[in-house]
C-alpha cells in the first residue's frame, strides 16, 4: 500500500508510547492495556474480557485522534481481542480474520475435538463475535474460516487469500551445517495445533529408514502441557527421539527470513501437518519455493486442502494420525524424478497468483467497495 503512494499508519501496543516512520509507514505505539499487569499466570475470563475492552477503547481512541488531524479513509484491524467492539462510527471499518477463537485455542490443547470447539459459547468469545458484527466488512484468507464465521454470525466474509512474499536471498551464502537435499524439515509454530506431538513420534522411524537423512525443526522453543506438566517442545523431541538423536537438529526460531528461505529451499521434504489453520504461511512459502509439502486434512477441513490436492501438488495425511503422515512421507520419498518435478511445478503454479501486487489490487477493490457502501449507508456524499 505504501509503495503505491497510500499513506499507511499502524497502531500497535507497547509498554511505552512512541510515533515513528518505518519504510514510509507511520507507526503509533500506544499503551493499549494500561492497568493490566502480566503476572505470567492464566487470566480469568472476566479479566481477559476487561483487558480486551480496554484494548478496543485505546486503539479506537488513537484512531479518532489521528482522524481529527487527517481524514482516515478506512481502518483495517485484526479480529483478535475484538478491537471493533468500540469502533468509531464515522470511519469505515474492515476486519481481517486470522483465526476462529475457540477453535484455535482448543487446537492448542493436548486433546482436541473440532465440533465441540466450534460449538463453544464462552462469554469472552461472544464479545469477539459481537465486535465482528459491528464491522462494515470482513475478509478472510481461508474457505474454512469463511464458512465457520458465516455459520456463527450470519455474515459471509469476502475471501482474499494471503500474499506470498519471498524475499531475494540468492546472494546469501549457504552456511548451514546441513547437506543440501538431505534433510526433512518442519518449520512452524511449535504447538499441538501444528501437530508437533505427531511429528515427534515419527522422526525416529523415518531416520531409521533413511540413514543418510537428518530431520530439522525450526520454531520457537515454547512450553506445552505434556502428561500433566509443562515442558519445552525441545524436551518433547528428546523424549521421543532416542535412537537417532545425532541426526535430529533443533534450530529454534529463525528470525532472518532470507536464511529461513534458504533452509526451506534446500530441504528434501517440508512436513507441515496441522489440526486446523487459516491458509498457513508455512505451506504458502514452501510451495512458492517449489517444495513438496506433506500436510494434513480432516472431514471438517484444516484449510490446507484449499492449497493442496493430495497427490497432485503435495500430500495430505489424516489429522492426528501418525501412521497416515508417515505413509505420505514414504510415498513422497519414493517419487521418480519426473513425478517429483511435476508436483513441485504444480505447487508453484498454485501460489503464483498470490504476489503482493496482485493481492494489492484485490484489496483495493474491497477497500473502495467498503468505503462506498459506508457512504451510502450513512448518506455521505
Amino acid at each position: 500500500m505504501a509503495e503505491h503512494g497510500h499513506l499507511v499508519e499502524i497502531i500497535t501496543e507497547s509498554e511505552f508510547e512512541e510515533t515513528f516512520y518505518w519504510n514510509n509507514i507511520i507507526v503509533h505505539k500506544i499503551k493499549a492495556t494500561r492497568g493490566f499487569q502480566d503476572t505470567g499466570k492464566q487470566m480469568s475470563v472476566v479479566k481477559k474480557l476487561l483487558k480486551n475492552i480496554c484494548r478496543s477503547y485505546w486503539y479506537n481512541k488513537e484512531a479518532a485522534r489521528i482522524h481529527k488531524e487527517k481524514k482516515i479513509d478506512i481502518i483495517q484491524s485484526v479480529n483478535s481481542y475484538g478491537l471493533a467492539l468500540l469502533r468509531k462510527r464515522n470511519i469505515p471499518y474492515l476486519v481481517r480474520l486470522s483465526d476462529y477463537p475457540a477453535l484455535w485455542s482448543g487446537a492448542n490443547r493436548p486433546e482436541f475435538e473440532f465440533q465441540s470447539c466450534v460449538a463453544s459459547r464462552r462469554f469472552d468469545e461472544e464479545i469477539q463475535f459481537t465486535a465482528l458484527r459491528r464491522a462494515d466488512a470482513l475478509i478472510v484468507p481461508s474457505v474454512l474460516v469463511q464458512r465457520l464465521i458465516n455459520d456463527r454470525i450470519g455474515i459471509k466474509p469476502k475471501l482474499i487469500e494471503s500474499p506470498v512474499l519471498i524475499e531475494n536471498h540468492m546472494d546469501i551464502t549457504w552456511k548451514e551445517e546441513l547437506e543440501k537435499n538431505e534433510y526433512f524439515l518442519t518449520f512452524s509454530e511449535l504447538n499441538y495445533r501444528k501437530e508437533i506431538h505427531i511429528v515427534a513420534r515419527i522422526i525416529d522411524k523415518l531416520l531409521d529408514h533413511y540413514p543418510n537423512m537428518k530431520y530439522v525443526v525450526c520454531g520457537r522453543d515454547r512450553l506445552i502441557l505434556y502428561e500433566n506438566r509443562y515442558i519445552l517442545v525441545s524436551e518433547l523431541f528428546n523424549l521421543h527421539i532416542t535412537k537417532n538423536s545425532d541426526r535430529f537438529v533443533f534450530m529454534g526460531e529463525i528470525s532472518d527470513r532470507s536464511r529461513m528461505f534458504l533452509i526451506i529451499q534446500h530441504a528434501r521434504l517440508c512436513i507441515l501437518p496441522t489440526r486446523v489453520d487459516n491458509l498457513p504461511n508455512t505451506c504458502l512459502e514452501a510451495m512458492a519455493l517449489g517444495k513438496i509439502v506433506v500436510s494434513s486434512t480432516s472431514i471438517q477441513g484444516t484449510s490446507v486442502e484449499q492449497l493442496i490436492i493430495d497427490g497432485y501438488n503435495g500430500f495430505l495425511s489424516d489429522v492426528e494420525d501418525e501412521e497416515s503422515l508417515y505413509q505420505k512421507i514414504e510415498y513422497a520419498m519414493q517419487l521418480l524424478d519426473d513425478d517429483k518435478e511435476l508436483i513441485q511445478y504444480r505447487a508453484m503454479e498454485r501460489v503464483k497468483e498470490l504476489t503482493p501486487e496482485k493481492i494489492y489490487v484485490k484489496m483495493m477493490n474491497i477497500y473502495n467497495e467498503t468505503i462506498e457502501n459506508f457512504k451510502q449507508n450513512n448518506n455521505i456524499r
